[in-house]
């Protein structure tokens, strides 16, 4: 898996979204002080999800089953944008193969939100197990990255029902003792 960052300066791309919303201009901008307080920053502002976020902008590459790729990509909260390794037999010279654990490469430009929605839905215990496993294996790396924001992306990784603190699905897998409808309708 690789994961690239595709703002030069992340910070102030946010930072000046976020300040054209109150009708002002910069040029420049503070940053954190160090590798933690720019992890907490990026935190923070994931949690809360405002659309300036939108202006920041990575992609992964992985090579992954084709059976794993349709699962992520179908997940599209926010817009993200694959790409997928061609299986034309015009292009590849072979017949395109019915196996789908054959690994093709992919890459997809997400969002802090597109990336936040999906792992929501990916990192559920209802997910296919061999797509959990690879977005698990994903957050995993991104904690221990040398950059604050990916450390901070894998960090806010969480499965939809820890968001929730309930699970929101029709058929809940049991991990939590409630299931969020019944929230509604009770209160």
């Amino acid at each position: 898996m690789e994961i690239k960052i595709i703002n030069t300066d992340p910070i102030f791309d946010y930072k000046r979204a976020c300040l054209v919303t109150k009708g002002k201009q910069i040029t420049r901008c503070s940053y954190p002080d160090t590798f933690n307080d720019e992890v907490r920053y990026w935190v923070k502002h994931f949690v809360a999800g405002h659309s300036c976020l939108r202006f920041i902008h990575f992609t992964i590459t992985d090579k992954l089953p084709k059976s794993v790729i349709m699962q992520i990509i179908r997940a599209t909260k926010g817009h993200p944008q694959p790409e997928v390794q061609s299986s034309r037999p015009d292009w590849t010279g072979e017949e395109r193969s019915n196996n789908p654990y054959e690994e093709k490469i992919f890459t997809m430009d997400f969002t802090p939100e597109s990336f936040i929605e999906m792992m929501k839905q990916r990192l559920c215990q209802k997910t296919e197990k061999n797509t959990r496993k690879a977005v698990t294996n994903w957050r995993n790396e991104m904690v221990t990255s040398n950059s604050p924001i990916v450390v901070a992306l894998g960090l806010c990784a969480k499965a939809k029902c820890v968001y929730y603190q309930s699970c929101n699905e029709i058929e809940p897998c049991g991990c939590w003792a409630d299931n969020l409808y019944e929230r509604f309708i009770d209160k």
